[in-house]
């Protein structure tokens, strides 16, 4: 399903659209399902451990952060595969960078997790 939208109703087709790209992504990326996991598994300890509304707000951010940039990074691979199919290390680079921006989040993410349940762990 293509994202030209043009003349229709822009709301309801934009909507459409970004709901198949998070269906293609979850039903189609190993890391986007992993992180989709890993969100579950957080929002339960949350649970678990009554964290503050702060606290669902900060992990709820940080969650939607990861994902999302998860997302981008499949959605520049695609695109610079298709548009440029042979190896050329500018494209590499590139994509390197965009797998990097995911890790930074994902650390960032995990350091956030350790910050808010390692307290609560221990006492």
């Amino acid at each position: 399903m293509g994202s030209d939208y043009r003349g229709k109703n822009k709301l309801h087709f934009g909507l459409r659209y970004a709901l198949n790209g998070l269906k293609v992504a979850i039903g189609t990326e190993r890391n986007v399902a992993i992180h989709i996991i890993a969100a579950i598994i957080v929002f339960i300890a949350g649970i678990f451990y009554s964290i503050s509304t702060i606290e669902w707000a900060i992990l709820s951010l940080t969650v939607g952060a990861v994902i999302s940039m998860e997302m981008m990074n499949t959605a520049l691979e695609r695109a610079l595969d298709y548009l440029e199919p042979k190896h050329r290390s500018q494209v590499g680079i590139a994509k390197d960078m965009s797998a990097g921006a995911v890790l930074v989040t994902a650390i960032v993410a995990i350091i956030i997790a350790i910050l808010i349940f390692v307290p609560k762990i221990l006492s």
